[in-house]
C-alpha cells in the first residue's frame, strides 16, 4: 500500500503530482463516499494528478477519468458536502467542503483513494477491527444504516432489512389516495387540495412492538388528528429519531432508553393513517431527511439488498403515476357530484 502524506500544508494552494502509468482507455470512478472520517473514491483505472486546497475546500483532479455529475450531502461534525463532476474530456474534479479549517492525509490504493481527515495513520489496525465487526453487523440485515457515527436499528421488533424494505418502499397501500405512497417526499393531503410533502418513511405492519432505533433520550411523547400517538428521541448533537401512528407509548420523557428496547406498539391505524403503519423520521440537526439514500450506502456491498432497492424504486415511479391519476379521478368526480347537488 502506497502512503502520501502532507504534512506542511500552504494555506492557499497545494499541488500534489502523483506519478502513475498512461492507460489507452479513460477509467472511471465507479462510487464515492464517506466511511467515518475518510473520504473512499472507488475507481477503475483514474489518476489523482493534483491535489488542490483551498479556504474550506479540498479539490481532487482526476485525470484519465470519466464520471457521471454526484453530490453527497454529509452530516459530520467537519464535512459538509462532496459533490463532482466531469471538468474536461479527461479530468474529474472531486470537491469536497469542510465547515472549518482541516488538514488531510492520502492513501493509494488499487482501485481506491482514501482521504482521511486528519490523518491515515489513525485508520489502520483499529479501523480494521472495527471494520469487521461493522461488516458482521451487516450481514445480519438488523441494521439501517450508519450516521454520524451511530448505528441505526430497523425501529421495528426483530425485522430484518429485506422485510423493512418490502413493507416500505416497495409497499403500495390499498388506500393509495388517502394513505399516500411509503417513501419520503411522496404527496399528502392532495386528495384534499392542500398539498404537503411527506417528510418520513411509513412501514406498514401492525401487532408488533417499535423499538428504539439508536440509543436515547426520549424528548417528546405526544398525540395530535394528524399523528397520533407518536414518541421522540435524542441522540446526541442535533439528531433525533421520531416514531408515529403509534396506539401505546411505553416510555416517559427524560427517559434513557438502550437501542432495541421497546418503546411503543402499533396495534391498528391511529391518528390520519387510514392502514396501521410506523412513520419513521431521521432528524440530523433536527431537519427531517430520507433515509434511503443512507440505506443504500450501508448496504452497498451487499448485491441482494441494492438489486431489491433498484427493483423497488423503478416501480416507484409507476405507483406515483398511477397514484397522480387516480387523485385526478377523485378530485373530478367529487367535483360533478358538488355540481349536480340541488
Amino acid at each position: 500500500m502506497e502512503r502520501k502524506t502532507l504534512n506542511k500544508i500552504n494555506p492557499f494552494l497545494i499541488l500534489l503530482f502523483l506519478v502513475f502509468p498512461i492507460f489507452s482507455e479513460a477509467g472511471t470512478i465507479n462510487n464515492i463516499f464517506v466511511d467515518n472520517s475518510v473520504v473512499v473514491i472507488e475507481h477503475n483505472d483514474c489518476q489523482l494528478q493534483r491535489v488542490l486546497k483551498e479556504n474550506r475546500k479540498l479539490i481532487l483532479q482526476m485525470g484519465n477519468c470519466a464520471s457521471k455529475v454526484g453530490q453527497i450531502n454529509i452530516f459530520h461534525p467537519n464535512l459538509k458536502k462532496i459533490h463532482w463532476a466531469q471538468h474536461d474530456p479527461q479530468t474529474v474534479w472531486i470537491v469536497v467542503t469542510f465547515s472549518k479549517e482541516y488538514q488531510f492525509d492520502i492513501i493509494s490504493q488499487t482501485n481506491q483513494y482514501r482521504v482521511c481527515f486528519p490523518f491515515c495513520y489513525q485508520f489502520t489496525t483499529q479501523q480494521r477491527v472495527q471494520e469487521d465487526r461493522l461488516n458482521k453487523v451487516k450481514k445480519s440485515h438488523k441494521m439501517m444504516f450508519l450516521l454520524d457515527g451511530i448505528l441505526f436499528k430497523i425501529p421495528l421488533e426483530n425485522m430484518l432489512i429485506e422485510k423493512f424494505l418490502d413493507l416500505s418502499i416497495g409497499y403500495v397501500p390499498e388506500d393509495i389516495i388517502r394513505d399516500g405512497l411509503p417513501h419520503f417526499g411522496s404527496k399528502r393531503g392532495d386528495w384534499q387540495k392542500k398539498t404537503r410533502k411527506h417528510l418520513g418513511y411509513d412501514i406498514y405492519t401492525d401487532q408488533i412492538n417499535v423499538i428504539a432505533s439508536a440509543p436515547g433520550t426520549v424528548t417528546k411523547i405526544r398525540k395530535t388528528y394528524r399523528s397520533g400517538l407518536y414518541v421522540k428521541l435524542h441522540h446526541g448533537s442535533q439528531l433525533y429519531t421520531v416514531y408515529v401512528h403509534l396506539k401505546t407509548a411505553l416510555v416517559k420523557k427524560d427517559q434513557i432508553v438502550k437501542q432495541g428496547d421497546i418503546i411503543g406498539k402499533i396495534d391498528g391505524s391511529v391518528g390520519n393513517a387510514v392502514a396501521p403503519q410506523l412513520h419513521f423520521e431521521i432528524k440530523p440537526n433536527n431537519i427531517s431527511i430520507d433515509p434511503l439514500p443512507l440505506i443504500e450506502d450501508f448496504y452497498q456491498k451487499d448485491g441482494q439488498i441494492t438489486d431489491k432497492i433498484k427493483c423497488y424504486k423503478k416501480a416507484l415511479s409507476k405507483s406515483i403515476e398511477n397514484r397522480d391519476k387516480a387523485v385526478r379521478d377523485f378530485l373530478n368526480l367529487k367535483n360533478i357530484v358538488f355540481e349536480q347537488k340541488p
